[in-house]
């Protein structure tokens, strides 16, 4: 059997650097807002739920779930008032 085609990436020399650092610098700032937002205590619970769920919800409780979820939309919501002061 033939084996199937190989998708290529692209080749370093193709890639928009400009484009992709500003892409890059504003994902930063969003995520640097939004983290920054958490309180010491909401940023360590934020890891130890992170940690616990091992990219899996369903490793925590409804009630881990509920509060990871509280303070992703607290840290979403200030990444997102930092990209609009970036447009």
């Amino acid at each position: 059997m033939a084996e199937p085609s190989k998708r290529r990436l692209p080749q370093v020399r193709n890639v928009p650097w400009g484009e992709f650092r500003r892409h890059a610098t504003t994902a930063f700032l969003m995520l640097q807002a939004g983290w920054g937002a958490l309180s010491e205590a909401e940023r360590k619970e934020a890891r130890k739920l992170v940690t616990k769920s091992r990219g899996n919800p369903k490793n925590l409780t409804k009630l881990e779930a509920r509060k990871l979820g509280k303070l992703a939309a607290k840290a979403a919501t200030a990444a997102s008032a930092a990209r609009r002061l970036t447009r």
